[in-house]
């Protein structure tokens, strides 16, 4: 949070960060701290991490660096703690070191789980033995008589006593630091077949032991965050590009901290690559910084011209593929895919648009992207004859009804609402053009008409599009491959618009079939009824499905349905019989 002065004011973290804001805005502040924050506060920027545990490194640094007033501040300067390899060593050894210096060793961390991390750290003295002693072990001849009890409790290979060579031992460290590097789904994919074998011979706890140390390395992973010991500079670069807009997002790794982001959006994207678009960038961001370049830069993807821009940024260009720096990358993007998003939505605010109901529907199903773009699929039948669908196409929150579509079944024989809407989805896919793509699919029933429908945006390849389905009687949400519904208050906005949309589909559907009823059966016994209108005879079908069957009724059936009450139900019942 920042001043009228641009100055950092306060440094926090959430894994809401709506709601985090928000709360500064509303109710009463708990102290008179925060109200004078408060007041104080004209502006505020964001960084997107992968998880809580990064999110805590970066707050920490962020204050380090910015000594914000309103933050409170660590006076001891704590430093989480790292893994330590003394790999310049002949026999090098493995420890836990909250100080990290220039000695040519390999630094794993910071770690904020100690418990998991010490844990571990006992774990690895079994998978991988490796000395922990300070003893100054040299190649050549032993240069002490006796072991420690780590060599008898196999937990060390003893090199003090020449009990491994130097090339074996060396192999025990290279595993190590590929385990520590994360490359670890080995060493987990033979805990797994241990673990399973023990549960097969019924030694439970040793299977459950086993587990704890699956658990423990993968909490581990989890826990530990990117940093480099070497105190250099660094930046990472994520791009994104959406229509006609694009942006990148660079992260400023300083003395081996992640300490800022910088946003940058790009002009007249429209047809261009993102390789065209990433060297565009490098050339003019790098041209007035030649003198002053970072140790790396990483990037998310191969630049256009990338020997060439390699060579004048004097091989600082990497593009890292796994491990931590391809995490870094990560971050990058997602801030620059946030970006874009959010200028999408100012836009759109200024449109008038109804923006906010789509951003809470992505926000609460965990959709990829903003769902711009929906359409809505529904059945109408009278006991499986006359066999209609409907499309209805929503931009924005609004009904775009030039791209409506409503559709004859004709392979579908009877009443059966899967095949129908199968039938539907092909051939609207069939017919699709890029400019009317839906970004949602919204299917009108439960669980078996979502999957029949997402069975043909599998087959025809469609996977990009998201897909849920909305049942009528308590409103419930499916999504594909969840088991569970997802119920929305009834307050909701993004509720609201899916049953605009759901109910403008039916609407749709129903209208047609009416049409096409009532050009094929121009007449009926109901219609010589008079005070009967065209409404209560299509209920009077859609719920019966013939006039025989309405003879067979009571005046208590009839009166179920809506707009007949007794004298219109005994007038009817009489003059059909």
């Amino acid at each position: 949070m920042k001043d009228s002065s641009e100055n950092v004011i306060y440094v926090g973290k959430s894994k809401n960060l709506k709601n985090r804001v928000r709360s500064y805005f509303t109710g009463t502040p708990a102290d008179l701290k925060t109200i004078d924050l408060v007041k104080k506060i004209t502006d505020f920027d964001y960084i997107l991490t992968k998880t809580e545990e990064q999110a805590l490194i970066l707050e920490s640094n962020l204050i380090k660096k910015y000594k914000p007033k309103y933050n409170i501040s660590l006076k001891d300067d704590k430093q989480y703690p790292f893994i330590k390899v003394t790999i310049k060593e002949s026999f090098p050894k493995v420890f836990v070191t909250r100080q990290v210096t220039k000695d040519g060793s390999r630094y794993f961390g910071p770690y904020t789980d100690v418990k998991a991390l010490k844990r571990t750290i006992r774990l690895m003295e079994w998978i991988f033995p490796l000395r922990t002693c300070k003893r100054i072990i040299t190649e050549g001849e032993p240069a002490f008589e006796k072991s420690c009890i780590n060599f008898q409790l196999g937990k060390c290979p003893a090199p003090c006593i020449g009990q491994i060579s130097k090339e074996d031992y060396k192999r025990i460290v290279s595993n190590a630091v590929n385990f520590l590097s994360g490359r670890n789904k080995i060493v987990i994919e033979d805990l797994k077949k241990e673990m399973n074998e023990k549960s097969t011979q019924m030694k439970y706890e040793a299977a459950a032991g086993i587990r704890d140390k699956i658990l423990n390395i993968q909490k581990l992973n989890r826990s530990r965050n990117m940093f480099f010991a070497d105190d250099k500079n660094r930046d990472v670069i994520g791009i994104y590009k959406e229509d006609k807009k694009a942006a990148v997002s660079v992260l400023k790794i300083l003395s081996g901290k992640l300490l800022n982001k910088e946003i940058y959006t790009l002009d007249n994207v429209e047809g261009r690559s993102l390789p065209e678009l990433l060297e565009a960038f490098l050339a003019q961001y790098y041209s007035l910084k030649l003198e002053n370049l970072p140790y790396n830069v990483l990037l998310q993807l191969k630049p256009e011209g990338f020997d060439f821009l390699n060579q004048v940024l004097k091989r600082k260009l990497i593009i890292p593929k796994r491990g931590d720096k391809q995490s870094l990358i990560s971050i990058a993007r997602e801030n620059a895919f946030n970006y874009v998003e959010e200028q999408k939505l100012k836009y759109l605010r200024k449109s008038n648009r109804t923006i906010f109901p789509i951003k809470e529907l992505k926000d609460k199903l965990n959709l990829k992207k903003l769902p711009r773009k929906m359409i809505c699929l529904d059945i109408s039948t009278i006991q499986g004859t006359d066999t209609v669908s409907s499309l209805v196409f929503f931009e924005n929150g609004k009904p775009k009804k030039k791209n409506y579509r409503h559709f004859i079944i004709k392979t579908v024989e009877g009443q059966d609402d899967y095949a129908s809407l199968a039938e539907t989805l092909e051939r609207y896919l069939k017919k699709l053009e890029e400019q009317e793509r839906p970004d949602l699919i919204v299917i009108d029933g439960g669980k078996g008409q979502l999957n029949a429908a997402h069975n043909i945006l599998t087959i025809m390849k469609y996977d990009e599009i998201e897909m849920i389905s909305l049942a009528k009687r308590q409103e419930e949400i499916f999504i594909p491959g969840r088991k569970d519904s997802i119920i929305l208050p009834k307050s909701s906005s993004a509720l609201r618009m899916l049953i605009k949309l759901r109910d403008e589909s039916h609407r749709f559907a129903i209208t047609f079939h009416r049409k096409r009823r009532s050009s094929r059966t121009l007449t009926s016994e109901l219609d010589k009824i008079k005070g009967i209108g065209f409404a209560t005879k299509f209920a009077l079908l859609q719920e019966f499905g013939s006039i025989e069957n309405i003879k067979k009724a009571t005046i208590q059936d009839l009166t179920q349905i809506k707009g007949i009450g007794k004298d219109t139900a005994s007038l009817i019942l009489n003059n059909l019989r």
